[in-house]
């Protein structure tokens, strides 16, 4: 075809190509012209079309929202002026459960409280007065003593210096004496009269003295031997009696020693109970303070707990003699920073994981919510499940390395916490730093030999993969206020420990005034009773007669002890005066040697005298000076025992007053008690029906808020409605002349016409250019020079037509591969948010309070692949390592089930999809299925109850008799 154009026809045209290229350019512009003119007149119709039925069902939608909103305001509205009602009627159960019958109480309660603490204060005046009594008696007794020992000393000083001077006036007069003596002796001794050896008297006269002391000792000795025979004749006579009067004296003696005994016994165990009621009374003041310390702190207790309920872990056992110890506690309560300059950045890095509870084993969080609904999303750290690692000592020297010791800090450091939770502390805070500054920080952050997380305190968060979270903080900061509450708690349980002990004191020493007072009546009784034994005893026949007899007897022994003195000293006279008379015979040189020892010995003596007068008038002043301080010490020990005496009087009345101001005390106690009793037991009537009053004022708030919103919205909906309505008539206006002017055969084509990749605004801009170009050549070209050629141009059309309809296949075919290939996106754009939905909705199911989606990899291109997130609480996981084998694989079944929800069968196969799930997992997938996929049957192989709950038939196989049996069950669905 192409050799017969260029041999016949091409060079004929060739003549005319010039000519006819301003005619098939003005023809080509004419026709493009009309193309674009109705292409562009059938996309407006279209979207004229489509925007009045877009309005039309957008109004109809907001029409419906709008009657809806109002029903639901018009609800709340009725719910308001219930809640009124019943806000009214709790303020009057309030006002009659508690107000003026809780102030009269607590009136009551502290006029009682007030009233004991007067008296207790007076107590304890009075106690102190005692004590400061009992010192200045102390103080006064020791003053006393010291004055006695003073003046002991003093007197005897004074009796030494008598008994010193006493024997030196005795040596004086005897000085004297014997110098009279000696005068005498010379005297007689030159008269010729001979001394004895005692030199009491000459020879003579010793004689003579003796001879009558001889005569006197033998009368006496006489006379002692015969009142020792007349006392053995009585004492014969009382002998015959006298023994059983001594056994029954030695039985009342026993008795007499017995009662002593009993008595001093109960007189020590009646002072010791006297101590022990006064330790009574201050026991009882030191439970009454640690009584008001007590609810002090447990009030504190009570309003933290109030004001922070999520930092309490409250659940039911899940079964009897559950051990609470293997449930640790939340996160937060387990660890206390060691400065709270680091709280901020310690709270940035644990976020949500603060909440997070540590219990023993994954058993115990599986029973806890099993047997517990839980109002929010409860997560437990198992510490025989996770796995947790310190950073390495390598990198720590790293990172001190490049910020300094004291700028960067491992955050493990930074905390203290019982050892027995280290796995879980480590978990939450061991692989991230705690930086001074976001300049370490961010050196820290990303150096290649570190590349761990950093927190700074301010709590800006710098991440290795290259992220930087900072700004203002909204996360609570309770650290702080759960040491200080942890502070609190301890010195509670101190103060009721310690209350418990003194209470359990008190209790065990409830009847100590009743046994004081037996204890007081027993020893008056024990008194009586051994005063009465020994006046029986002293006054009794036995006592006289052993008495008696014991008296004779002693006397026998004294005469015979005199008698053989006596016969001694007889004796011993006789030789004396033998001794005597022998001297007589040998007088002449006795007397000249007697006379030259007295001549020496009145020497002596005078020399003596003079000596002794010297001493005595040396020594006579320091006698004068003792009498006059010994007389001093007299008076000042008087005025001393006068105030002592008067000391122990008013200590005696302070301590009657005492006695009774400790009945006034237990009186007010018991008062006490009792208001306090009534006070409480209102009081928690009082704070139930107020509470319950607050929820109702809490839900009216919060319906009045939702009134207020849902009014403002209807505003604005109403506000949208009427853009709306004017929109659409703009439309149907526009819709109508457009419509009037377009032939019938056109807009039924352009209904069909795609147009995808239309672009109207490039469409219009190529209409006016292409109508200018028109009006351009129309006024150049003339179309009837050209008629001559006509068999030539038919023939090149024929062929070129042919030529075209090829090339125009070819185009085609591009445009058909085109748009299935948009097609086939929009196809994927479409399976990929169904199935994103639907993965949304089923993940959710299986797992509740988890998100789940399909997101892009690229924005442009779906092609390019899509990636799966989730999401627990909120929080978004960074990547599927994240997560536990069991919620990976529940993502997996979430995904493959949403793929084929997409494009359903009537029949499934899954072979045990949950072995590697709990329980609760099992049971959440059974209802996902039937939610889901209703209109397609599940066959289920599976081992767990959880899935059989929800299974219309059952199928159970079992070994009998050596081969399977299959039973088949109907489940009843409700």
């Amino acid at each position: 075809m192409r050799d017969v154009a260029d041999e016949e026809i091409l060079p004929t045209m060739e003549t005319i190509e010039k000519e006819k290229q301003m005619l098939e350019e003005l023809n080509m512009v004419h026709g493009q012209l009309r193309i674009l003119k109705e292409k562009l007149d059938s996309w407006n119709y279209v979207q004229l079309m489509k925007m009045v039925n877009q309005f039309s069902d957008d109004l109809k939608k907001l029409n419906v929202i709008k009657q809806d909103k109002e029903e639901l305001i018009e609800k709340s509205k009725n719910q308001l002026k219930v809640m009124e009602e019943q806000i009214k009627k709790d303020e009057e159960l309030l006002k009659t459960s508690g107000g003026n019958n809780l102030n009269i109480l607590k009136v009551k309660l502290e006029e009682t409280e007030k009233e004991k603490d007067n008296v207790q204060l007076q107590v304890n005046a009075c106690k102190t007065n005692i004590n400061i009594e009992v010192k200045k008696i102390k103080d006064l007794e020791k003053q006393i003593n010291n004055s006695k020992k003073g003046y002991e000393a003093k007197k005897k000083e004074m009796e030494d210096f008598n008994e010193m001077n006493a024997g030196v006036e005795e040596e004086n007069k005897k000085n004297t004496n014997d110098l009279d003596e000696i005068d005498k002796k010379i005297r007689s001794l030159n008269s010729g009269n001979i001394f004895g050896d005692e030199d009491n008297g000459s020879v003579q006269e010793n004689i003579n003295k003796y001879n009558l002391e001889l005569q006197n000792q033998q009368t006496e000795n006489q006379q002692c031997a015969i009142k020792i025979d007349g006392l053995k004749k009585k004492l014969n006579e009382h002998l015959s009696g006298v023994k059983e009067a001594q056994k029954t004296y030695n039985i009342q003696m026993a008795q007499l020693t017995a009662k002593e005994k009993e008595y001093e016994k109960v007189k020590d165990e009646y002072i010791k109970a006297s101590e022990a009621l006064n330790q009574h009374h201050t026991l009882k003041s030191s439970r009454d303070n640690l009584l008001r310390e007590v609810r002090n702190l447990s009030s504190k207790t009570e309003s933290f707990e109030s004001n922070n309920p999520g930092l309490f872990f409250r659940y039911n056992d899940p079964r009897p003699n559950f051990d609470r110890r293997k449930v640790h506690g939340l996160i937060c309560r387990l660890f206390t920073p060691i400065d709270f300059r680091f709280e901020l950045a310690l709270t940035t890095l644990a976020g949500g994981k603060l909440y997070f509870i540590v219990v023993e084993d994954d058993t115990v969080g599986k029973d806890i919510l099993e047997t517990n609904k839980f109002s929010n999303r409860v997560n437990f750290i198992p510490l025989s499940k996770i796995k947790s690692d310190s950073l390495d000592p390598r990198i720590i020297s790293r990172a001190q390395q490049i910020g300094g010791a004291d700028q960067v800090f491992p955050a493990m450091s930074l905390i203290k916490y019982d050892k027995k939770h280290l796995k879980a502390i480590q978990w939450v805070f061991g692989q991230a730093f705690i930086c001074t500054t976001k300049t370490i920080a961010e050196k820290v952050c990303f150096d290649n030999k570190v590349n761990k997380h950093c927190f700074t305190l301010e709590g800006d968060h710098f991440n290795p993969s290259g992220s930087l979270t900072g700004g203002a903080n909204t996360q609570r900061l309770i650290l702080q206020s759960i040491a200080k509450q942890e502070e609190i708690s301890l010195e509670l349980q101190a103060k009721k420990a310690e209350y418990e002990k003194v209470d359990n004191s008190l209790q065990a020493m409830h009847n100590l005034p009743e046994k004081v007072a037996q204890l007081k009546d027993r020893q008056i009784s024990v008194q009586e009773e051994l005063d009465k034994i020994r006046s029986d005893v002293h006054l009794g026949q036995p006592h006289q007669q052993v008495t008696e007899f014991n008296k004779i007897n002693q006397q026998i022994a004294e005469l015979e002890s005199k008698l053989v003195e006596g016969k001694a000293n007889e004796k011993n006279l006789q030789k004396k005066i033998k001794d005597l008379e022998n001297k007589m015979k040998n007088a002449e040189n006795i007397l000249k040697k007697q006379l030259s020892d007295a001549e020496k010995t009145r020497k002596n003596i005078l020399e003596k005298i003079k000596k002794n007068k010297t001493e005595y008038d040396k020594k006579k002043n320091n006698y004068n000076k003792l009498e006059l301080e010994i007389k001093d010490l007299t008076g000042q020990m008087q005025e001393e025992e006068n105030q002592l005496v008067e000391l122990n009087v008013e200590k005696k009345q302070l301590e009657e007053k005492l006695h009774t101001l400790m009945s006034k005390l237990e009186v007010a106690d018991d008062k006490c008690k009792e208001a306090s009793k009534e006070y409480e037991a209102q009081r928690e009537i009082a704070m139930q029906n107020s509470n319950t009053m607050q929820e109702h004022k809490n839900l009216y708030k919060k319906l009045i808020e939702e009134i207020s919103t849902s009014q403002v919205n209807l505003a604005e909906l109403s506000s949208e409605i009427t853009k709306m309505n004017n929109g659409s008539l703009a439309a149907k206006e526009k819709f109508k002349d457009i419509d009037k002017r377009l032939p019938d055969e056109q807009k039924q084509m352009a209904l069909k016409m795609d147009f995808i990749n239309f672009k109207s605004e490039e469409c219009n801009r190529s209409v006016n250019e292409l109508q200018a170009r028109y009006d351009q050549l129309a006024k150049v070209v003339d179309p009837g020079k050209l008629n001559n050629f006509h068999k030539h141009i038919q023939e090149y059309k024929r062929l070129q037509k042919k030529l075209e309809t090829i090339v125009k296949d070819k185009i085609k075919i591009n445009e058909i591969i085109e748009e299935l290939e948009v097609k086939k996106r929009l196809h994927l754009q479409h399976a990929s948010n169904r199935v994103n939905t639907e993965f949304g909705k089923i993940f959710s199911s299986v797992l509740p309070g988890a998100q789940a989606c399909l997101k892009q990899t690229s924005a442009d291109d779906i092609t390019a692949g899509l990636e799966i997130c989730v999401a627990f609480n909120g929080l978004w996981k960074e990547s599927l390592e994240e997560l536990s084998g069991g919620q990976r694989s529940l993502v997996a079944l979430s995904l493959v089930l949403a793929m084929l929800l997409f494009n359903p069968v009537p029949l499934y196969i899954l072979d045990e999809v949950d072995a590697a799930l709990d329980l609760s997992h099992t049971q959440n997938i059974g209802k996902m299925l039937k939610q889901h996929f209703k209109q397609s049957q599940f066959i289920v192989v599976s081992l767990k109850d959880g899935m059989f709950s929800n299974a219309n038939v059952l199928f159970r196989t079992k070994f009998v008799d050596g081969s399977s049996a299959v039973t088949r069950t109907t489940c009843n669905q409700t």
